[in-house]
């Protein structure tokens, strides 16, 4: 019972925030748009690597940041499905990225129902630490890859100073980013191939391949 109240507070907490979101965290004041992070998010998509036709998987996607981003590199015949649990995030990126190639669904994580191996890339920018069963949605995950499909788990801050801001709030305070022994660990019993780890000041990227059948 306890933990279901922590996670309606936490689902409040981020549908109360949808509408100011991209404001509070990602406006570029000088250019008026939401252009702050530009140079972070190339070096992200440099590691990620997409490439035009592939099919996304954006959880935890707020209300939609990496949208354009992913959009650009995936071209005309790409797809790309936006999943959060807090309905109104969902809301305010439908409104905002009109595109037909973008599906809205909102769920949780670990109870996520998508087509078997039916992506190639799955993106958990800037929300891994919310997610209450990492097990579990290390699991959907995986099934959801195709082989050889790659997830990629991102923040703009080093894992220090992410758990740090955190334990400020008292809703998500106990939402951490594990430290890297435990992620690596976290991955490899789910499935996944580390191969690459970056946790320093300003940016945090594990990129993991799901390994094709022998």
């Amino acid at each position: 019972m306890q933990h279901e109240t922590m996670d309606t507070r936490r689902r409040e907490f981020f549908n109360e925030r949808a509408e100011q979101w991209l404001d509070m965290w990602y406006r570029n004041e000088d250019a008026g748009d939401y252009s702050k992070y530009d140079r972070e998010f190339e070096r992200l998509f440099e590691l990620a690597a997409l490439r035009p036709g592939h099919a996304v998987l954006d959880l935890g996607c707020g209300s939609g940041v990496m949208v354009p981003y992913i959009l650009d590199r995936i071209g005309p015949e790409g797809s790309l499905q936006e999943v959060d649990y807090a309905e109104k995030m969902i809301e305010v990126n439908r409104r905002l990225h009109d595109d037909p190639r973008v599906t809205f669904t909102v769920a949780s994580a670990d109870e996520l129902d998508v087509p078997e191996a039916g992506f190639d890339t799955v993106f958990c920018f800037s929300c891994f630490p919310h997610f209450q069963r990492k097990v579990e949605t290390l699991g959907v995950i995986h099934d959801a890859l195709k082989p050889g499909g790659n997830v990629v788990i991102a923040h703009f801050d080093s894992s220090q100073d992410i758990n740090d801001h955190h334990r400020k709030h008292e809703c998500v305070m106990h939402d951490r980013l594990p430290d890297e022994p435990e992620m690596r660990n976290l991955l490899r019993e789910a499935g996944f191939t580390v191969e690459t780890f970056i946790d320093e000041s300003g940016f945090y990227y594990v990129g993991a391949c799901k390994e094709p059948k022998a």
